[in-house]
């Protein structure tokens, strides 16, 4: 990992959220985020991706402008500035004022959320048609494990669970060599209590 990247990068414009309101900008984050070290040219990013490298141009000077990847090198290559990008963190935390009162930032939250889980059934769904998961397995590699959870938690269990899904996260975006797919969407959030109190 880079000593100068940040673990986390506070999103505090709405334009930045709505930067990250697209399925292909977050494609190519998630992308660049498994490498942090490394920098990335479009092509290279189409080349994983799938595409072309022209369609990736708006998208990667859209996130450099709105500051969430920078232009780690540049160098000329038959005439043309080849440019390479870099993630600017590992991970974004969203400033809650965007939130307050509703309007565009509630919006865009609501479309970064709706990417996430769609990416997510998707490739569920894919997995389970393709064979690649089990759905009722008694355990193996093809099994798919979901679980939900609603709890009561003090500061020394929220913290542990932090903890573990960071080294969760940590292991499930490893890129080893031999190694087959995997997805992984976790998440962990302070809840209202429900209309009886409960929680």
């Amino acid at each position: 990992m880079n000593a100068e990247l940040p673990d986390a990068l506070l999103v505090s414009d709405v334009e930045q959220l709505r930067a990250l309101a697209d399925p292909l900008r977050i494609e190519i984050l998630d992308v660049m985020g498994q490498h942090p070290i490394r920098s990335w040219t479009a092509k290279e990013l189409a080349a994983r991706i799938g595409g072309s490298q022209t369609r990736l141009y708006r998208h990667l000077a859209l996130l450099e402008e709105r500051g969430l990847i920078r232009v780690a090198s540049t160098r000329i290559v038959s005439g043309i500035t080849e440019r390479r990008y870099q993630v600017m963190a590992l991970n974004y935390r969203m400033d809650r004022s965007l939130v307050l009162g509703g309007g565009a930032g509630e919006l865009a939250v609501n479309q970064v959320l709706d990417i996430v889980f769609e990416r997510a059934r998707a490739e569920i769904m894919a997995g389970v048609r393709a064979g690649l998961i089990d759905v009722d397995p008694p355990k193996g590699p093809t099994r798919m494990v979901m679980a939900t959870a609603r709890g009561r938690l003090g500061p020394g269990s929220v913290q542990r669970v932090t903890e573990l899904l960071d080294e969760l996260d940590a292991i499930a975006s490893r890129d080893e060599p031999d190694g087959k797919e995997y997805g992984l969407v976790a998440g962990f959030y302070p809840r209202l209590a429900d209309e009886r109190g409960e929680h």
